[in-house]
């Protein structure tokens, strides 16, 4: 549920109405207000429709390390919004290195903070 009103905090934060975040993504705009509410299911397809159109990414996190990611991105955005108000944060892609440990070829790493 957290994601569903993370997309309409995001709508609104951009001005966008549900009616125009549908015509960017390509969607009903009944159904951005029956996902919003959570009361369909949305398609993985839908849902990248909608984050594109929001100018976002929809990323997988392993849950091992999400509360270390979750507190490095909260800290990259305080940082850059104490730094440069009017700098929109893109990425703390730059800030991350979550290792896989899949790729027995590849060294491991760590996290690089």
């Amino acid at each position: 549920m957290r994601f569903l009103q993370a997309i309409r905090r995001l709508r609104k934060a951009r001005g966008l109405t549900q009616g125009q975040l549908a015509e960017i993504a390509g969607i009903d705009q009944a159904r951005i207000s029956k996902i919003e509410a959570g009361t369909v299911n949305a398609e993985a397809s839908t849902l990248t429709s909608i984050a594109s159109a929001l100018d976002l990414e929809i990323v997988l996190v392993p849950r091992r390390v999400l509360g270390p990611v979750q507190n490095l991105i909260e800290n990259h955005l305080k940082q850059s919004t104490r730094a440069e108000p009017s700098r929109p944060v893109t990425s703390v892609r730059d800030d991350l290195l979550i290792p896989d440990d899949i790729d027995d070829d590849e060294p491991n790493m760590g996290p690089r903070i």
